[in-house]
């Protein structure tokens, strides 16, 4: 660490770099945010940002934090967090336009202040091999004294979004992978004194960016390789007579070499994070290996949606016409992150085959974001709506819907893909479906 504290910068201030800009904040730092969204930035300057207490956020901007669209901010920067988003291609390959654009702003901001030494940390998840290949752009292109002057780590995050503020504070562990012994010991440093000062020790690992960035892979896939293999369970089990998957897991996940998370058969894999992680990596997999296990994995992921599909045609026998309600549209419970959601694939599906359908979230922006991207979904706005519906699917296990579907008239199908609803007239999706 320098003689006072260093100056932190963030660049993307969605839950990740807000998170860790708030974090730093409340714990003595001063930090300086920039993101290109202006709304984004009005947001956060009202304090009206979801999954961020309100009065946290306007104590932090009154205090230690500075929120702008203008670079120019993070010339005094110590340390810069770039926490951008690197989504997939459709060739599964990955888009670091985002992680470019942000590293050209700042190398134009440094190139004209004098400074000893300073760090950029990547946040955004990307490759291995990408850290270095980054540090050699900001050196040859942009004219960053790197690593003379300027370090190069990447550190991946293992935020969930709707308790980010939560993880930053108290991580399961830290992950370091700098370019160089200095790198690394500077960002490690770092947060030592951050949880220090939190008063809570994680383990810290410090490792090439490579195996960090490693890690970070390893950690999504095998997230998403349960949610897979427990509903390839569940689908097994509709195939045999007198056998609840529900059942099942929750069994087989008393095993503490299993453990219960991800477990549980339910809607496939979605969000953010682990479709977009899932395909870059396959791809990646594949050409270090010439094996296709993870593409598979995927693969497994996209027939639980056909075959859930598919049981919801035949229950109707037609969809041309048929009013489907889907409760849940966001891609977890708490959010309004609509982000390859999987219900909002579903209904996608449902309507491209002449379904006429109407979403419901608890999370009412959810709602709100999902009929940005489809004009021609109706909104349940009024839970007796539901008692004109064909069919109702329930995709997020909200206590809510296990409520109101006790007022919904005993002849309309309700298809439970959570497994958690506990009412007679509910059919578990995972459950036998055949009748022997």
């Amino acid at each position: 660490m320098s003689r006072r504290n260093p100056y932190v910068g963030v660049i993307g201030l969605s839950y990740v770099g807000l998170a860790y800009a708030i974090a730093f904040s409340l714990f003595g730092f001063k930090v300086f945010g920039v993101d290109i969204d202006s709304e984004k930035i009005r947001a956060i300057k009202t304090g009206l940002v979801e999954d961020f207490p309100r009065e946290v956020v306007l104590k932090v901007l009154e205090e230690s934090l500075v929120v702008s669209e203008d670079y120019d901010i993070l010339r005094d920067a110590d340390i810069v967090f770039i926490a951008v988003n690197t989504p997939t291609k459709p060739d599964g390959s990955q888009d670091l336009s985002q992680v470019i654009s942000a590293l050209n702003s700042l190398a134009n901001v440094w190139r004209s202040v004098n400074y000893d030494y300073r760090v950029v940390v990547l946040k955004s998840t990307v490759l291995p091999g990408t850290t270095r290949s980054l540090a050699r752009y900001a050196k040859e292109t942009l004219g960053l004294p790197v690593p003379d002057r300027v370090g190069f780590v990447h550190s991946p995050e293992f935020l969930r979004a709707t308790r980010a503020l939560d993880d930053v504070l108290k991580p399961f562990r830290v992950v370091v992978g700098g370019i160089d012994e200095r790198s690394s010991s500077y960002v490690a440093n770092l947060f030592r004194e951050l949880y220090c000062r939190v008063g809570y020790e994680p383990p810290i690992y410090v490792l090439s960016p490579e195996e960090a960035k490693l890690i970070k892979y390893a950690s999504n896939i095998f997230l998403a390789l349960k949610v897979a293999y427990a509903n390839f369970i569940g689908l097994v089990c509709r195939e045999i007579k007198d056998c609840d998957a529900l059942r099942v897991m929750e069994v087989v996940g008393l095993d503490p070499r299993i453990g219960r998370s991800h477990i549980m058969p339910g809607m496939p894999y979605g969000g953010p994070c682990l479709v977009k992680d899932v395909l870059a990596f396959s791809r990646f997999a594949v050409e270090k290996t010439g094996v296709n296990f993870i593409e598979q994995v995927h693969q497994l992921n996209e027939k639980v949606l056909n075959e859930i599909v598919n049981h919801i045609e035949n229950t109707l026998k037609s969809l041309q016409g048929k009013n489907i309600a889907i409760l849940g549209i966001a891609y977890t419970t708490g959010s309004s992150d609509v982000r390859d959601s999987q219900a909002l694939t579903l209904a996608r599906r449902l309507l491209e085959k002449g379904a006429r359908i109407y979403i419901n979230d608890v999370n009412q922006k959810a709602t709100e974001n999902a009929r940005k991207m489809f004009q021609n979904i109706g909104i349940i706005e009024d839970y007796r709506q539901l008692n004109t519906m064909d069919l109702i699917i329930i995709t997020l296990p909200y206590k809510e819907y296990e409520q109101i579907i006790q007022q919904v008239n005993n002849t309309i199908p309700i298809i439970d893909l959570t497994g958690t609803i506990k009412n007679r007239k509910v059919w578990r999706f995972y459950t036998s479906a055949r009748k022997d």
